[in-house]
Formats: structure tokens, C-alpha cells, sequence
């Protein structure tokens, strides 16, 4: 499957479809979502469908010698057929670097298939108790868990990870 980096005109199209796959409360609210990607702060590649509408898309922050995964959303007509896996093997190929994305705590079933998929893909599930600070107002810390590629993180590595996420991910807004 070809991939493509979105522009700002896929601006709403892309955030529609991540309102449809991600609770409110991990995902920015439209305008600050918007702000951010205007600014450069992070790109967005995946595939549209005849009609210009995202039907898949990852949103990649560039950080220092890492990349952080934000999103990675797939139309829910489309899950299961590989478009995904694809899509992380797309990005992968195309940085020469680290990534690391946070997962749900495997807690329920959803969650534990999440994290098999992206095991399958090559991540690693890494332990360590991670919080995520809140993207919109009236939400709190969110429990989460890091995912790596390509291989897990010790405990040094994982503190510079964190520090680096709530510095530059989540500094921006959090109405």
C-alpha cells in the first residue's frame, strides 16, 4: 500500500477520524490539534479513499534522535486488514530512530490486542509506571505504559523518554 504525508488542508479530515477512533481524553481538541500541526510540530502520513477523506493515518513527533508516535488510526471498516501494520512499518523504514508510542494498560481485552499488535510489529511493551499529563481541560493524568522500538528500555532510558514527552508534547496546551 502507498502512503502519503497529509498537508494542512487534511487537517480536519485527519481529526475526524481520530475523534471516531480515540476518547476525548487522548486526543488535543481540534483548534489546539490544529495549531500544533500548522506550527510543524509533527507530521501525519497514511491514505485517503477516492473521495479525499483519511481512512488510516500515524502522527509522528520528531524529538531529538526519537520519534513519538501520538496516533495511529485506522477507519474501523478498515481494522484488521493490515493497513496498520503497514502504516508502522512504513515509518519505521523511513526514520532511523527509536520510537515509542504509551498503550492502555493491558487490562481489559482491547488493551491486551493492542499491545499483541504492536508486538507483532516489533515493539517492545516496557513496565515502568507512565503517566500521561492531560490533553484537554477537566481530565487528569492518564495511566499508561511505553512501547518501544526496536528493542525494550532500561529504566535511565525510559526516565529520558518521559522527560522528554511531558516536555515536548504536552507542554503546549491543556484546555
Amino acid at each position: 500500500m502507498k502512503f502519503e504525508k497529509f498537508e494542512s488542508e487534511d487537517i480536519r479530515s485527519m481529526y475526524d477520524l481520530m475523534e471516531k477512533a480515540f476518547p476525548p481524553e487522548e486526543r488535543r481538541i481540534y483548534e489546539n490539534h490544529k495549531i500544533l500541526y500548522d506550527k510543524g510540530y509533527f507530521d501525519v502520513f497514511g491514505k485517503k479513499d477516492q473521495q479525499g477523506n483519511v481512512i488510516a493515518l500515524i502522527s509522528i513527533w520528531k524529538l531529538d534522535k526519537i520519534r513519538y508516535i501520538e496516533h495511529l488510526a485506522i477507519k474501523k471498516e478498515l481494522r484488521r486488514k493490515g493497513i496498520g501494520g503497514e502504516l508502522l512499518q512504513f515509518v519505521f523504514q523511513h526514520e532511523n530512530a527509536p520510537f515509542v508510542l504509551e498503550v492502555e494498560l493491558p487490562d481489559n481485552e482491547t488493551a491486551i490486542k493492542r499491545i499483541q499488535f504492536y508486538e507483532k510489529q516489533g515493539m517492545f511493551y516496557n513496565e515502568y509506571e507512565y503517566l500521561q499529563p492531560p490533553l484537554q481541560k477537566g481530565h487528569g493524568m492518564l495511566p499508561l505504559r511505553l512501547m518501544t522500538y526496536p528493542q525494550k528500555i532500561d529504566e535511565k532510558t525510559y526516565q529520558i523518554y518521559k522527560n522528554m514527552l511531558h516536555e515536548r508534547v504536552y507542554f503546549y496546551f491543556k484546555k
